[in-house]
């Protein structure tokens, strides 16, 4: 998975982020490794997930790499549905204890 070399790769072409925009950057990654595991798990290739998802292997490597951009969540629904899982997200008004900020990727 390239996602551990990225940070280099971001740094040299754009320097150093902000620390929120690293933030960003850091949950975008850490969805694109937990993508890349499941869809491992589930013994899929990025083509066979494409193919589940009606998309592109192309746009898998991309989700799997950080999305690049935010990912949506009707993205994040169909690649669920694909590996056969579920996507749960949830606005409490307080953050859970066992979670470090208000947006955890688990």
């Amino acid at each position: 998975m390239a996602n551990y070399s990225r940070w280099e790769e971001i740094k040299k072409h754009k320097g150093e982020p902000s620390a929120e925009t690293r933030a960003g950057i850091e949950q975008d990654l850490d969805l694109g490794q937990l993508i890349y595991d499941l869809r491992i798990a589930a013994g899929l290739s990025q083509r066979e997930l494409a193919e589940r998802m009606g998309t592109t292997q192309p746009v898998i490597s991309r989700l799997e790499e950080g999305g690049g951009a935010r990912n949506r969540i009707d993205t994040l629904a169909r690649v669920a549905t694909a590996l056969g899982r579920h996507l749960v997200l949830s606005f409490p008004a307080e953050v859970p204890d066992q979670l470090t900020d208000a947006v955890q990727v688990a």
